[in-house]
């Protein structure tokens, strides 16, 4: 495949070598396969059920020793709000559809009535009259377009959630919240990280750098960045040559939430907290919400510190401490050991396993929400290993496959906590823990053509599969994610 000079220039400005872009390419063709499910993980094989006790010898371990170190709250907030109001797109009162119906029946329970009901006065319209006279296309235009709320361009972050005596809160502001509840260091630094998309990340600071001034007894440390050009992906035709614009230039497309792998690099942390921008509460019902968090936090620390101190027993050569290390792979890790390795293999293999990123998940029971589930998978190296799957990356025409799927009863609600650094304070680098063949081709519409558009490993999927990894169940009352406005009706997103 033969690339022009300007193809070279424009590879340069986004930061992508010629051979980073032909691996892209060969990734297209070659080398992206569907997963294999070997069995999905359940209670007591592969995810683990705490006890009361546990839990809270957990919680109290995070409060004694967590907030000692560096903690940060990672949030992908790039989302925009548009397809939670798309079933009040085309509103026409001859078709309404169930959730219409129930947004129009409910109308009055949505936290951004006020802020509407105050938008339409000031342009000369009632909204209390609009509702008397069925004029729900009015209602519709103002929350979405440009002279209302704007809802249909907004982010979701800046969506108004949830109501409060003192006020009204968007995502946003829970968030920050949240992470004093539960992230607040022993110097009373609260410290978030938003990925947000370039252009919007001014508009968000100024927004949360108001918020933050109207918590003056709080002490914030909140960043941002975006996802970075030299992870998008080239979009091909059906014959696998580049897709170009009207002016001859290849076009890009952002390669989905794996690419956050490279900003969740950069962060300088001991413990990270990774949560969707929309998967927030009302403050009157997070107490599970907080505890957990500290729970499967406490259990991280229990577990980077028994790594820390079986490598250092290994380094030591100390008696049978081979042995120990083994059996704490293989109960909290990795099942089984590599055949006819011999000790000096066995001890390299000790090593290489412990010293790697570590994550702990929670997973909730599968009620029907949706989600990536726990699964245990076979690798490229046929070692059997556990991680989160999203349906996209199975072969569902495979009957025996989609069977595996069909009998998950977990899945996970991206509530996890994590460790990215090394024994001696740096980061590991991630791209070393990225299961490549685990991106996968989908259809996008883009040029007034079907074209092919690479996604890479998601950010907890294929971005993390090298990565230890624990599974703990957690509530269902700690996942409340809002997909839909409507999802705003549900009991945990009202005042308490």
């Amino acid at each position: 495949m033969d690339f022009t000079s300007k193809d070279l220039d424009q590879l340069l400005h986004k930061g992508i070598s010629l051979d980073g872009l032909l691996l892209q390419l060969d990734r297209f063709i070659q080398q992206t396969f569907p997963i294999r499910l070997e069995k999905p993980c359940t209670p007591g094989d592969g995810i683990l059920i705490l006890t009361p006790t546990e839990c809270h010898s957990y919680m109290e371990k995070f409060e004694r020793e967590g907030q000692l170190q560096r903690i940060l709250k990672f949030v992908p907030a790039s989302g925009a709000a548009s397809r939670m109001f798309k079933h009040l797109y085309d509103y026409s009162p001859d078709k309404v559809s169930d959730l219409t119906e129930e947004f129009i029946v409910q109308f009055e329970r949505f936290p951004f009535i006020h802020e509407l009901r105050a938008n339409m006065q000031a342009a000369g319209l009632s909204l209390d009259e609009c509702i008397a006279n069925d004029n729900w296309d009015i209602i519709f235009d103002r929350i979405l377009k440009p002279d209302g709320l704007h809802y249909d361009s907004q982010l979701k972050g800046m969506v108004l959630f949830h109501a409060y005596n003192s006020g009204m809160r968007t995502a946003f502001e829970e968030h920050l919240h949240e992470a004093v509840a539960y992230g607040r260091q022993a110097d009373g630094k609260s410290n978030l990280h938003f990925t947000i998309a370039p252009q919007n990340i001014d508009l968000v600071r100024r927004f949360l750098e108001k918020k933050t001034e109207e918590m003056p007894y709080e002490n914030f440390g909140i960043s941002y960045s975006a996802q970075a050009e030299h992870t998008d992906t080239l979009a091909l035709k059906k014959d696998n040559t580049p897709l170009r614009n009207a002016q001859g230039e290849l076009i890009f497309r952002p390669a989905g939430h794996g690419a956050l792998v490279h900003n969740l690099q950069l962060l300088d942390a001991d413990i990270i907290f990774i949560k969707n921008i929309d998967n927030v509460c009302h403050e009157t019902h997070r107490k599970d919400s907080d505890f957990y968090k500290k729970v499967i936090a406490g259990l991280l620390l229990h577990l980077k510190q028994e790594v820390a101190r079986h490598l250092h027993a290994i380094n030591s050569e100390s008696p049978a401490a081979l042995e120990d290390a083994l059996e704490f792979i293989q109960h909290w890790f990795q099942p089984g050991l590599p055949i006819g390795t011999d000790r000096a293999g066995l001890l390299q293999y000790a090593k290489l396993r412990l010293d790697r990123p570590l994550r702990v998940c929670g997973m909730v029971r599968n009620e029907g929400e949706p989600g990536g589930g726990p699964f245990w998978v076979k690798m490229a190296d046929g070692h059997i290993s556990k991680q989160i799957i999203e349906k996209a990356q199975v072969d569902l025409s495979d009957n025996h496959q989609a069977k595996i799927l069909a009998g998950s009863t977990h899945f996970n609600p991206v509530d996890i906590v994590c460790s990215i650094k090394k024994s001696d304070g740096t980061n590991y680098k991630l791209e070393n823990y990225i299961d490549h063949s685990t991106g996968f081709v989908s259809e996008k519409f883009m040029e007034g053509q079907v074209v092919k558009a690479l996604e890479l490993p998601g950010l907890w999927n294929g971005s993390m599969a090298l990565w230890n990894t624990v599974f703990v169940e957690v509530p269902i009352s700690t996942f409340n994610p809002v997909k839909t406005v409507n999802d705003l009706l549900r009991p945990r997103h009202q005042q308490g």
